[in-house]
């Protein structure tokens, strides 16, 4: 049977095994440090590109946005600028708004009666001051901003896609008088049905806060409701009215008053505009003034030109706005109604146009400014865009 012997190590082998475990055990850590860094390294790098994809990502949007934009820019500067005209002008003539508001909605009633003192632009504007001083001057213009920003500026914008639509549908290049009134129809109505219930709130407020509500709680428009704001009076709408529909009451009359309204307000501004700054008309030589004031005018013109046209409609708006409300205006069943019961009992002129001189007054200067200020920032916009 075989045997083995053991021979126990020499020095030398000993010293040798011992650097070899050495050896090995350094070999060791420092692959487990090589491995420790080359994870953290691989994990930097893996980090710097979900950095550089993330980045990449934004910089594809902010082109996409960026391309976008240039692609739409005159319609981008269209909106802004029409959304500015219709805030500046309203804010301007806000006074004049309100008490348009008042006078059109107010029972037909002898001076001097209980809640009926508004008989007189001057008159009328003079016991709001001292009634509510400016605060009652700009009463509801809030709202009115909120509102007319984007009515404005979808109005201004609409109009020039329809125009360009109907251009490319008739193959004209300068559109005829028919489609021009067409765009301008569609614009107006597609500015009606996007910011209506806003101005149906706004009216509430005027009426809210003029003195011509009842004293009585619990009515459905009560001197309570002077101390609701935007949100409250939308909120009371809505819970009391019938949801979305009494949001929208009245929303038709008023978009078959509005279209034609828009209509001619563009129609015979650009038709005056032709005439009085033809496009022949070295413009370099007049001065600023001059400038501005052949615009003021035929925007001043056109709006009061318009609203002769369009009046009753805008008196069946709001007459429909409070339809039922105390005792301001009886309850209609719609426009139709609403109508024969003004006419039998106030007459045509006198129910149909109740306050027209203070619009004729508020229209002539808001349209003014409206379509001045419209060029103006319009220009301003492509003058930056271009530098």
């Amino acid at each position: 049977m075989p045997s083995y012997q053991i021979t126990p190590p020499s020095s030398s082998s000993s010293s040798s095994i011992s650097q070899s475990t050495q050896h090995h055990t350094i070999t060791r850590e420092g692959v487990s440090d090589f491995a420790v860094a080359a994870s953290t390294s691989t994990y930097s790098i893996a980090e710097e590109e979900v950095e550089e994809e993330c980045d990449t990502e934004t910089l594809t949007w902010r082109k996409k946005i960026k391309e976008i934009m240039s692609d739409n820019q005159m319609v981008v500067n269209t909106f802004i600028a029409g959304g500015l005209a219709g805030a500046a002008s309203r804010t301007v003539v806000s006074p004049l708004e309100r008490l348009k508001i008042i006078l059109q909605v107010q029972a037909a009633s002898t001076k001097g009666a209980s809640g009926q003192a508004y008989t007189g632009v001057w008159e009328s504007l003079g016991r709001m001051w001292k009634n509510e001083g400016w605060r009652g001057f700009m009463k509801g213009n809030g709202i009115n901003v909120v509102r007319i920003l984007p009515y404005s500026a979808l109005q201004f914008t609409s109009y020039g896609g329809f125009k360009s639509v109907l251009q490319r549908w008739s193959g004209e290049p300068q559109l005829s008088t028919p489609l021009r009134l067409t765009a301008g129809a569609g614009a107006g109505i597609v500015a009606v049905a996007a910011t209506y219930p806003l101005d149906l709130v706004r009216a509430r407020l005027s009426i809210a806060t003029s003195g011509m509500a009842l004293r009585k709680s619990g009515e459905a428009f009560s001197s309570e409701d002077a101390r609701l704001g935007m949100v409250g009076m939308t909120r009371k709408v809505y819970k009391t009215e019938g949801g979305i529909k009494g949001l929208y009451r009245g929303c038709w009359a008023t978009a078959v008053g509005v279209a034609p309204y828009v209509s001619l307000n563009f129609y015979i501004y650009e038709t005056l505009k032709s005439r009085i700054l033809p496009a022949t008309l070295d413009t370099r030589s007049m001065n600023e003034g001059e400038l501005a004031l052949r615009k003021l005018g035929c925007g001043a013109l056109a709006g009061a030109t318009s609203l002769l046209f369009t009046h009753p409609f805008d008196v069946l708006r709001r007459k429909l706005q409070v339809a039922g409300l105390s005792n301001i205006s009886p309850q209609y069943n719609g426009a139709i109604d609403a109508m024969r019961h003004i006419i039998r009992n106030e007459g045509f002129w006198k129910g149909m146009y109740r306050g027209l001189t203070p619009n004729i007054i508020k229209v002539t200067p808001s349209i003014a400014v409206s379509f001045y200020t419209f060029e103006t920032v319009r220009d301003l916009l492509s003058s930056a865009n271009e530098a």
